[in-house]
């Protein structure tokens, strides 16, 4: 079993400055075994991040793109809260 694999998004990821396709790799590791999320591209990566939108955010910086607002975090599903009763 491999501990990366490689995350598809609906849009396409901003090209490096050189004009290479970027991918979104996460290292399935716990952060402190060297796991993390992280953008290459055919020459160059972002250093792993424990969020998607750190990443993004140093492949942006390193690129010249404007770098994104994070993103909201989504809601919890309420529907699979179970309720704790204290005595």
């Amino acid at each position: 079993m491999s501990t990366q694999r490689q995350i598809s998004h609906a849009d396409k990821l901003p090209a490096c400055k050189r004009g290479h396709s970027a991918r979104h790799i996460h290292d399935c590791r716990r952060p402190t075994a060297g796991g993390g999320h992280f953008i290459e591209c055919a020459c160059g990566s972002t250093s792993k991040h424990p969020e998607y939108d750190d990443a993004m955010r140093e492949w942006c910086s390193k690129n010249d793109h404007p770098i994104p607002k994070a993103s909201a975090q989504r809601g919890l599903p309420l529907g699979t809260v179970t309720a704790i009763r204290r005595s």
